[in-house]
């Protein structure tokens, strides 16, 4: 008989592994229009040494066909091999989206900020932690790995951390202030945060709740119990943040649902950190699903 806790674990994986692939399906589907052609120039631009722009269509292709796929089959396979490969080509997909970081369209180079640790479009790449992680976490739970799970679950962690850490701190800084004042300002969730306080006054107030929120979640590996607290707050974030697809709104202009523009895809991904958050949440007595059944 099957403890009830394996039961919620299945559950949660399972939600995990789907919501992963429709988010790549989503993405996958996108990088094959011209739009989103155009963004892989732009991400190809900041590798050293550029790419011939013969291949950028090729390439954009190539990677639009992956994503494609193994989106379709984290969405629909059930607990299987299939389910395990793609949870581990996913990782290496996301992994991969982290090496523009190292290139100087991701930061900020502007009086006076002027690189780390002022991020720009960097912003987007930092959620890439996590959600690899995630990638990592279908893996191992369908290998069979107590090991591989144990660092995806650390990998999570990490994530979060590093988005809710990194990102709060930018909230005390005008630049950030600035950019997100027109998110704010279009959501009746966040606008009336304006009749209290400036620009830089209600940017603080976001970024005050994002470091506390990481302050709890920091005691994760040590207090479970109080870093669900934090990681209960991070989910509301991410519900909450997607709500400005809606108010902004977040469609690619000219063409509308279901295409996300930029800063759509920016606030997509924070639906993969709740699902980063739901696994640290649940009990660390789950086991990975392949040895359950081999046991």
């Amino acid at each position: 008989m099957r403890h009830p806790i394996d039961n919620i674990g299945d559950r949660v994986w399972a939600f995990a592994a789907r919501l992963l692939g429709l988010i790549m399906v989503w993405f996958g589907a996108m990088r094959l229009m011209p739009f989103g052609i155009e963004a892989m120039a732009r991400q190809l631009a900041a590798f050293p040494g550029g790419v011939p722009e013969a291949w950028v269509p090729v390439l954009a292709c190539a990677a639009g066909g992956i994503e494609l796929l193994t989106g379709l089959v984290l969405l629909v396979a059930p607990a299987c091999r299939w389910r395990m490969w793609a949870g581990l080509v996913a990782m290496v997909i996301w992994g991969i989206g982290l090496l523009p970081l190292s290139g100087a369209s991701a930061w900020v180079h502007a009086a006076p900020y002027d690189g780390f640790p002022v991020i720009g479009s960097g912003q987007t790449l930092l959620k890439h932690v996590g959600i690899a992680a995630l990638g990592l976490g279908i893996f191992a739970r369908q290998f069979g790995s107590a090991g591989g799970l144990r660092t995806a679950r650390v990998g999570l962690w990490l994530g979060q951390l590093v988005v809710l850490t990194w990102i709060g701190l930018m909230k005390f800084t005008l630049i950030e202030a600035e950019g997100v004042e027109g998110l704010m300002r279009s959501s009746p969730l966040f606008s009336w945060l304006y009749r209290f306080f400036d620009v830089q006054g209600a940017s603080n107030v976001i970024g005050a709740i994002e470091l506390a929120t990481a302050a709890l979640i920091l005691l994760w590996p040590w207090q479970p119990r109080i870093a669900r607290w934090g990681l209960a707050m991070a989910a509301a974030t991410y519900l909450l943040t997607n709500t400005f697809l809606v108010t902004l709104p977040g469609w690619q202009p000219d063409l509308g649902f279901p295409f996300v523009a930029g800063t759509g895809q920016f606030l997509l991904k924070d639906l993969l950190l709740l699902a980063g958050a739901l696994v640290l949440m649940s009990p660390p007595r789950w086991q990975p699903a392949m040895a359950r059944r081999t046991s």
